[in-house]
């Protein structure tokens, strides 16, 4: 008779563990539909241009100079 206690808390204990697992898998298809849709916006924003700098090649014209005096009172030190 203790046998088949046994067997009948062992069948319990392991579709509990498939049940866990169960979640796992839906946890699992969730993250990657999600990390597939961020992806999809970050192509998105990339080709439309949302990355796009406008600010920088207007003022890189003001740093140009003081890039080329360093250099040149390097070499002049030399």
């Amino acid at each position: 008779m203790s046998y088949f206690l046994k067997s009948n808390n062992l069948n319990f204990e392991v579709s509990i563990i498939r049940q866990d697992m169960s979640v796992i898998y839906l946890l699992l298809t969730i993250s990657i539909i999600v990390a597939i849709l961020f992806f999809i916006a970050f192509i998105y924003s990339v080709k439309t241009g949302q990355f796009d700098d406008s600010y920088t090649p207007s003022v890189r014209m003001l740093f140009d100079d003081e890039l080329v005096k360093e250099k040149q009172e390097k070499s002049t030190l030399d």
